[in-house]
């Protein structure tokens, strides 16, 4: 009952919320129950096309019914720019800014300060790199993620394609010695969960 009583509140205060205005996590979480919820009831009475948003294709393609409250088990990782500045295995960082990485608050996670794309691409371009952040931050714990250099802009540009943004700090030409373009062009055409104009963005920003 007091659950419910929280809910009403955080959704009262999204009806009252100036347009831009930025969300908290907590009215992103709701945001999403109110998703859950809206797609059961298509489920009950039978899905048409016209109901299938970009979310429900995301989230609730198998038309099973979920609950309300269903919490994804994504396991974030470290992308954007942190990503960027990170020496892969084999590989250098295109960005040069590995001082950047000593600072764990300025650290970019998927699902925070960067879109998580886990329903587009899975795991791909994942990999594990506490060895190669201990060199930074010796404290790094187990079994930290972060994204290859491909992974890590094709979040970039998703992320500020949504925002229909310019992707700042970042220009295709500073890293496409370092930077397989092809493979991230395969990855948005292959996407079919990217609308179009998300796509052309994407494509816009890797002609170089």
């Amino acid at each position: 009952m007091a659950d419910d009583r929280h809910s009403k509140a955080i959704r009262k205060r999204l009806e009252q919320k100036p347009p831009g205005e930025r969300l908290t996590l907590e009215e992103i979480r709701e945001l999403k129950k109110i998703e859950a919820e809206r797609v059961n009831d298509r489920i009950r009475r039978g899905i048409r096309p016209e109901d299938q948003s970009q979310v429900w294709q995301q989230l609730f393609a198998q038309g099973r019914f979920l609950p309300a409250n269903r919490r994804r088990a994504a396991k974030r990782y470290l992308t954007g720019l942190t990503a960027l500045n990170l020496n892969m295995k084999g590989r250098t960082a295109p960005c040069w800014h590995s001082t950047y990485l000593h600072l764990w608050e300025n650290w970019t996670w998927s699902g925070d300060s960067i879109m998580d794309t886990t329903h587009l691409l899975g795991n791909r371009g994942v990999y594990d790199a506490t060895n190669e952040l201990r060199r930074h931050a010796p404290d790094t714990p187990e079994a930290t993620h972060a994204a290859s250099y491909e992974r890590a802009v094709f979040d970039l540009l998703h992320h500020y394609a949504v925002l229909a943004q310019p992707v700042p700090n970042l220009q295709a030409h500073d890293i496409d010695h370092e930077v397989d373009f092809d493979l991230i062009r395969q990855w948005i055409n292959e996407s079919e969960y990217l609308p179009g104009g998300i796509k052309t963005a994407m494509l816009t920003w890797l002609r170089v």
